[in-house]
């Protein structure tokens, strides 16, 4: 098991009530989403409007629907960035730390 149920279960609570809030995508996410002529490189942060749990395969999935609701994103919260100054910004990094280690020593990385 990748995730702690408990634990994820009170992130995304806490989450779902700060929302909606802002994320900024990764570098990787930017440049694969280019590829696909989706995201337009000067506007990398966005805002989740909601939340889903994919369990162990996708983690907690954030839900971004851009105001041209063309290209509505779902992206595992491990491949976005909470701004620091954000409340939940150290639960969010514990989770994402957490989860990579797991992924990678279990060969999913």
């Amino acid at each position: 098991m990748l995730d702690n149920p408990e634990k994820t279960a009170r992130l995304v609570a806490a989450l779902k009530a700060a929302m909606p809030f802002e994320v900024e995508l990764t570098p990787g996410v930017v440049k694969q989403l280019q590829a696909e002529n989706v995201a337009n490189p000067d506007n990398t942060h966005r805002t989740v409007s909601d939340l889903s749990y994919a369990g162990d395969e996708g983690g907690i999935l954030c839900h971004i629907v851009p105001p041209d609701e063309q290209h509505a994103l779902f992206i595992s919260l491990t491949h976005v960035r909470m701004p620091r100054k954000t409340a939940l910004a150290t639960a969010v990094a514990d989770y994402q730390r957490h989860r990579v280690k797991k992924l990678k020593k279990q060969s999913y990385l």
